[in-house]
């Protein structure tokens, strides 16, 4: 069923975009694949492509790109939309019976989903210490010729502060095991480079906490006093405030720090169980480091 790829146009978060691509492709799963393999390849999608990763001259094709993840999610987790598409083809075709079906509303819950704590923190844990965390290290240590600063911001939910003795660890035993080159760009990096990597990603934890204490205290100071459309809007202007801070920081891996110390337990809307937007307001920062997770497969 798939489809020749014609150029799209960058199309507003308010319009639905045009995609001729199989949805299938675009999330890199099969045809034939479960509800869950399918979920399971949109979150890893999405919080790859996520447009807050990105800088702000490469914004307008991150966002182009994150929605075609987003559109092809919509289609595919949905099992009416999934029979219409696969006998059509057509997304127009698939969410032709939606009437009461609203793109922008979507793409935003999918946009702010992507960085709340729980999806993070249940992606992470399925994901981290797995084979398939091992397999995207490695590919970005050869891809990067072990190059540590774009192998950290290749790896998702990758932190220096974390994960810098486990990831040497894989990439000099598979150094070992001859199954990935020695890069001297690696293997004789200067100690003073190692310990300027750590002191930004300490500088970045830094204000990253500052961030979040500040807008807890502004949630503080309003509490008990506003009606519930004020705090809606607190809630907007908290949004506009971390990503206004996430477009100048590095990766998922900022936010993932933010949400953990200060986020709070949301209700559920939307798709299965992705969170709200309100959950994405209330994002904090955390010092410490990450528990370790079991190893699992993804």
């Amino acid at each position: 069923m798939a489809k020749n790829a014609k150029p799209e146009n960058h199309a507003s978060d308010e319009e639905m975009p045009s995609v001729e691509e199989d949805l299938y492709k675009i999330l890199g799963v099969a045809s034939d694949a479960t509800p869950e393999a399918i979920k399971t390849a949109y979150k890893k999608s999405a919080l790859r492509n996520h447009p807050d990763k990105v800088s702000e001259d490469a914004r307008a094709d991150a966002n182009a790109k994150f929605q075609r993840i987003a559109l092809a999610y919509g289609v595919l987790s949905d099992e009416r939309r999934r029979n219409v598409y696969d006998r059509t083809g057509s997304t127009d075709e698939a969410f032709g019976e939606d009437g009461d079906f609203n793109w922008m509303d979507f793409y935003r819950e999918q946009l702010s989903a992507m960085l709340d704590s729980r999806a993070i923190s249940d992606f992470q844990k399925k994901y981290q210490n797995s084979d398939e965390e091992r397999k995207d290290l490695l590919a970005a240590y050869e891809t990067h010729e072990g190059n540590m600063d774009a192998i950290y911001d290749t790896v998702m939910l990758s932190n220096v502060l974390d994960d810098d003795e486990r990831f040497r660890g894989i990439i000099d035993q598979a150094i070992a095991d001859e199954e990935v080159e020695d890069f001297e760009r690696y293997s004789k990096e200067p100690e003073k480079k190692k310990q300027q990597r750590v002191k930004k990603a300490q500088k970045e934890a830094r204000e990253a906490e500052k961030l979040g204490k500040e807008i807890e205290d502004k949630k503080k100071k309003k509490a008990g006093t506003a009606a519930k459309s004020s705090k809606a809007a607190a809630n907007e202007d908290d949004l506009l405030a971390i990503i206004t801070k996430r477009q100048q920081d590095r990766g998922v891996g900022f936010l993932a720090r933010l949400e953990e110390k200060y986020a709070q337990p949301g209700k559920k809307r939307g798709l299965d169980d992705e969170p709200s937007e309100e959950a994405f307001a209330a994002v904090g920062a955390r010092k410490g480091t990450k528990p370790k997770s079991k190893r699992a497969k993804a």
